[in-house]
């Protein structure tokens, strides 16, 4: 076997190793930015910071966020702080804009609203690290399945056979050609499946949330509806049911169960929105449980395989063609 040859096979194994590593490689939760921010942006308020140079004080003091980046740049250039916040990041962000906007403009506590916030996107922070909890152990099997045809390989050698050899024969470079597409499609199927339930997650009861806020401020309660609408379809906050709203929307129900009940609004209000959340929390929850039984069907179809063809495969060629290392 040539030099050149066993750079060749070398080099494209390390290739797909190295994109299955990329690929298997954890990120933060995307959303969790924008909680830091409501939980700093509450404590400044609390402390006596002026509302109109909370957001500013927070994306100077992390530059290196590329949200608050982005926020600092648009506040900078005289962008809206609703329309600067919306635009920072995904829709997380745009939510914490129209609560921002909703509640300076129904005069509504600041710092309470941000702590809610805060807490609410918690919830999905906790989700995505039971799932990573969920998913360490089919991940931990894929990657040692990955690690094994270079040991494979190397054992053959030492058992005196030559399977790098085989893999620049005909069959050899075929099996390792399709082995190494399988490790790839196995990886990026298996990534998919978390990528979909985490592409899934959102927090409900955001429409009691900013009817409860308006309604705290003061506002009438049909102005406190209206301004709710507003508020998120200018922010542009794809977390709230804007039909929620409508005639015979939930809102509309929850407003006539608190006038039949004689109870205030606004806490009834909260408490619908939290037992939203829990129910979605629950669904999010049960899905990151599948996911980790579901995960395991790339392993069993693509990778497995994958170190058949790419680990085992070499040495039996070897072991029938008699190749063997030189002494």
């Amino acid at each position: 076997m040539t030099t050149d040859a066993q750079r060749s096979v070398s080099g494209r194994l390390t290739a797909a190793l190295r994109a299955v590593r990329r690929g298997g490689a954890e990120s933060a939760p995307p959303f969790a930015a924008a909680a830091v921010a409501a939980r700093r942006a509450a404590v400044l308020l609390r402390a006596g910071t002026p509302a109109v140079g909370v957001w500013r004080a927070i994306a100077s003091d992390e530059p290196d966020t590329p949200e608050l980046r982005r926020l600092a740049a648009d506040l900078a250039s005289g962008v809206d702080e609703v329309r600067a916040i919306s635009r920072a990041g995904g829709p997380e962000w745009r939510m914490l804009a129209a609560v921002w906007g909703l509640a300076r403009s129904s005069g509504a506590p600041f710092a309470s609203t941000l702590e809610r916030f805060d807490r609410a996107l918690g919830g999905l922070v906790e989700t995505a690290e039971r799932r990573k909890v969920l998913l360490a152990g089919p991940r931990s099997t894929i990657r040692l399945v990955i690690a094994l045809p270079p040991v494979a390989l190397l054992l053959g050698a030492l058992l005196g056979f030559d399977p790098m050899s085989a893999l620049v024969t005909p069959a050899g470079s075929s099996a390792l050609a399709l082995g190494s597409a399988l490790l790839l499609i196995g990886t990026r199927w298996s990534r998919g499946l978390a990528r979909r339930i985490e592409e899934a997650d959102w927090v409900s009861g955001w429409e009691y949330e900013l009817a409860a806020i308006a309604v705290r401020g003061g506002l009438p309660v049909q102005r406190a509806l209206l301004r709710s609408v507003d508020s998120a379809d200018g922010a542009g906050a794809e977390w709230v049911s804007l039909e929620a709203f409508g005639r015979t929307g939930a809102m509309r129900r929850s407003v006539e169960r608190a006038e039949s009940l004689g109870v205030p609004l606004a806490p009834l209000l909260l408490a619908e929105a939290e037992s939203m959340r829990a129910l979605t929390r629950s669904g999010l929850e049960r899905s990151a449980e599948r996911l980790g039984v579901r995960v395991l069907v790339p392993l069993g179809l693509c990778v497995l395989p994958a170190f058949i063809l790419i680990g085992v495969v070499p040495v039996l060629l070897a072991v029938v063609s008699g190749g063997v290392l030189a002494p």
